[in-house]
């Protein structure tokens, strides 16, 4: 049920990630995350990017 709504537009997931970096950007991203900079408590690590 919450894929299809998901998928229709119904629900949006852009609050569960304070922050997006690319996979090259990860160790500082984990770095961040532990540190709790910039506010940085739910990263999101995009491989392609």
């Amino acid at each position: 049920m919450l894929l299809d709504r998901l998928a229709a537009g119904e629900l949006s997931t852009a609050h569960l990630a304070t922050h997006t970096v690319s996979l090259d950007e990860a160790p500082r991203a984990y770095e961040r995350l532990k540190e709790k900079e910039d506010g940085c408590v739910r990263a999101v690590i995009r491989p392609g990017d």
